[in-house]
């Protein structure tokens, strides 16, 4: 059971927690392809791999409310503030959670944080270096001296990369952020090493301008 829930503790760690009441766009996933009008943009999920929705969501945000509240990285009280202002749009593993023989089940996740409140954050390095010292008192270690700029569709994102480790496995995580309508959005790459999660993070190549107020698929 530890096995089968690390990428889970992982998730959470990194990012959190969802609020199951979003208003904002939480996108379409149809024929691989996430889409999501509302932050003007679309990414085609790695071919085979498996969409998990709000069960799952609800299932890594349990875990990882304990967790982060437990490493002393948040308050209960900003733990709490937290569900309010992040948003899961997508939550993808390589394998469906529960699978028998997996040790690790690598992970995509895309999230929205509102950062509205916040002006002293401009762009996605701005967001990451903010989210570096919380994420470190959970025990994790980044390999970066400081976030790398990229361009994907035209759109200026800001790369970190950090490891961990959970249950005594280690991991590997890369996070490509953007600001975009008083949010940062958030890809990020969890596999078991750097080579992996270089190759997961290929498909940011995938990104397409969707002009806002696309009409989804049916």
């Amino acid at each position: 059971m530890k096995r089968i829930l690390l990428s889970l503790s992982i998730l959470l760690l990194v990012c959190f927690h969802a609020n199951a009441q979003a208003e904002i766009d939480l996108g379409t996933v149809r024929d691989g392809a996430y889409i999501n009008p509302g932050f003007g943009f679309s990414y085609r999920c790695p071919k085979d791999w498996v969409v998990h929705g709000q069960a799952t969501n609800e299932r890594i945000r349990e875990i990882g409310k304990e967790k982060i509240v437990e490493s002393g990285a948040l308050s209960k009280s900003s733990a709490e503030v937290s569900v309010k202002n992040t948003h899961y749009l997508l939550t993808v593993f390589r394998h469906p959670i529960g699978k028998p023989g997996i040790t690790f089940n690598p992970a995509i996740l895309i999230l929205a944080e509102d950062v509205s409140f916040a002006p002293g954050i401009t762009n996605g390095k701005d967001y990451l270096l903010n989210m570096r010292p919380i994420m470190e008192k959970t025990g994790a270690q980044f390999t970066l001296k400081e976030p790398q700029e990229y361009h994907f569709a035209g759109l200026q994102f800001f790369r970190a990369n950090a490891t961990s480790t959970t249950n005594g496995i280690p991991a590997v995580q890369s996070f490509f952020c953007r600001i975009v309508n008083g949010y940062a959005l958030v890809f990020v790459f969890i596999g078991p090493d750097q080579t992996t999660v270089d190759q997961m993070a290929k498909t940011m190549e995938t990104l397409e301008l969707v002009a806002p107020g696309s009409p989804k698929p049916e």
